[in-house]
């Protein structure tokens, strides 16, 4: 694995005097102001704003099936069939939205109706009551034993009995799961539906509410609701946090990057869906991997996951983007061949007499402004702080150990803008390309050898050691001054540097990448030893994220990205 070592980085921020609660929140799609803005998929394609216009045009009058025939149309994308077949469930979705928009108003005066006659009949039954009890009351100051002669109407004890209510509209499509390999074009494909159901600015919606959120963004928010209710006394949780976001109607939830990664998310995410489901609720989501390998090998996953899988695939259309091409790499190699991106390349390799220290200190000046920086301590996740040693105008500069090597989270990069080094690098990346933020920095290997090593994670499959006979019972070993107890079923090796024939001797398992089940002394290819079956997937979710990242940085060197991070944030 090549670790990039960059002298510095920067990337633009939010400078609005916002609270971290509120910022987590609006992150997290559980609250908008006013008209929310144009998806960030729609802005990496770098259209010019009369371009935008037209495509939401295109999208709020015939769905995201005519947003994508106009961008091809206008060659702004290829017209790939697979590209089209995966448009067609949310067009579809999108259809049903509207429909649901149409009848909801009527449902919502049967409602009125029903609960205004439920309310006359509690009032007729409380009343009779009232005569009842008044009457028993009499009877006994009178002190008469015997049954005085009352209306049988009065006597009678009758349960309370309400008219059903009107049934509410059922969506004929609830929603759709689109996923697949990086770069194929399905957070595009899932803003082009996002857009054809979000008005333009200034103009009133209709009813629908849109929330289109990264999905680790949302469930951070939904954590952070839940705490803070708690912390109020209120007992209410998940179901208070989902009346939140169901709020109005029809509600509609788009999720970029569905995926589970810890036990905190795990649990909580069959009660959440639950109650969305129950309201009706249209989920749109991305993702780079199938629903059944979610939190795949996570810790409890047999607990959680089986129940919510099940009902994720019933509720929605689960859909496979099987494009074979990247497009962000194919959109980077264009720009490469014609010129256009290696000139302003935001990925920065020490050139023949120029540090790559001064080319960064020159691209901040330019970003900031030509503001003076200074020292700022920047708001991150759960209320804590990290310093930056250089802000200025939006702007900071970091270098690697200060991102990479400190214990941050994806929560903590994503306040500062809106595991081990490459792991928290693949998330630092994943954060500033959701919220269209440039990222400058300078790196000892070219682009393309940058995470190799862990792209290679993807392939790494399990291989239990052969058990050794020898010693079936736990038996006492000895590692320099560790002493452990090891049989032929050793889950792990004792240490990380054991040799192979220590693994041998101890029974443990070895974990190959490459050519699958090859021996790695004779294929050549390195081999990940002394690694528990379970942290495979583990690991293979790393190579994910690698991969992911590698395309990600791909196009934001772009011009095309350049220009949706102009529009983002310079307007």
């Amino acid at each position: 694995l090549k670790l990039p070592a960059p002298s510095s980085s920067a990337h633009p921020m939010t400078s609005a005097p916002e609270s971290a609660s509120d910022m987590a929140l609006r992150r997290a799609g559980l609250c908008l102001a006013g008209a929310a803005p144009l998806p960030p998929g729609l802005l990496r394609l770098g259209l010019p704003a009369a371009a935008l216009e037209d495509v939401q045009r295109a999208a709020l009058s015939g769905g995201p099936k005519e947003a994508f025939a106009w961008l091809v149309k206008q060659q702004r994308l290829k017209d790939d069939v697979l590209q089209r077949s995966a448009v067609e469930p949310l067009d579809a979705c999108w259809r049903a939205v509207r429909a649901q928009e149409e009848v909801l108003p009527s449902w919502g005066r049967k409602m009125v109706a029903w609960e205004v006659e439920c309310a006359s009949l509690r009032a007729e039954h409380e009343e009779r009551r009232r005569r009842r009890e008044e009457q028993r009351r009499r009877q006994q100051e009178q002190g008469s034993r015997e049954r005085l002669e009352v209306d049988e109407e009065v006597v009678k004890e009758e349960p309370l009995v309400l008219p059903l209510a009107p049934p509410k509209p059922r969506l004929s499509a609830p929603g759709c799961y689109l996923w697949g390999e990086v770069g194929r074009g399905k957070t595009l494909m899932m803003d082009l539906f996002a857009l054809s159901l979000q008005q333009p600015h200034g103009v009133a919606n209709k009813g629908v509410v849109v929330r289109r959120a990264h999905f680790h963004d949302f469930m951070h928010g939904v954590h952070q609701r839940i705490g803070k209710l708690r912390s109020e006394g209120s007992r209410a949780g998940v179901s208070a946090v989902v009346d939140e976001t169901a709020a109005g109607g029809p509600a509609v939830l788009c999720f970029d990057e569905f995926q589970i990664t810890n036990i905190a998310d795990a649990t909580l995410i069959m009660p959440l869906f639950s109650e969305l489901f129950t309201r009706e609720v249209v989920l749109v989501a991305t993702s780079n991997r199938p629903p059944t390998d979610l939190y795949k090998g996570g810790l409890n996953r047999e607990l959680h996951m089986p129940v919510f899988v099940g009902a994720l695939e019933r509720r929605l259309h689960v859909h496979y983007l099987d494009a074979p091409v990247d497009y962000r790499a194919k959109m980077r190699k264009a720009e490469d061949d014609a010129g256009a991106s290696s000139a302003s390349s935001d990925f920065i390799l020490e050139a023949l007499g120029v540090s790559s220290s001064a080319l960064l200190a020159e691209a901040f000046a330019a970003a900031a402004g030509g503001a003076v920086p200074g020292a700022q301590k920047l708001p991150v996740a759960w209320g804590r702080q990290v310093e930056c040693r250089s802000t200025a105008n939006g702007v900071a500069r970091f270098t690697f150990e200060e991102l990479c090597d400190r214990p941050l989270s994806a929560e903590d990069y994503s306040a500062m803008v809106t595991k081990a080094q490459a792991r928290r690098f693949t998330n630092l990346v994943d954060t500033l390309y959701e919220h269209q933020c440039r990222l400058i920095c300078s790196a000892d290997a070219p682009l393309d050898e940058l995470l190799v090593g862990m792209d290679r994670l993807c392939s790494v499959e399990a291989t239990p050691a052969v058990e050794d006979e020898s010693f079936p019972e736990p038996v006492l070993r000895k590692h320099g001054d560790v002493s452990f107890m090891v049989s032929s079923k050793s889950p792990c090796r004792p240490d990380t540097f054991a040799t192979a024939e220590a693994d041998a001797e101890a029974g443990t398992s070895v974990v190959h990448f490459g050519n699958s089940g090859a021996d790695s002394s004779e294929s050549g290819d390195d081999g990940i030893v002394g690694v528990m079956a379970q942290a495979a997937d583990s690991l293979r979710e790393s190579g994910f994220a690698a991969r992911r990242c590698a395309s990600r940085l791909l196009e934001m060197g772009t011009v095309a990205y350049r220009a949706g991070h102009e529009a983002r944030w310079r307007s």
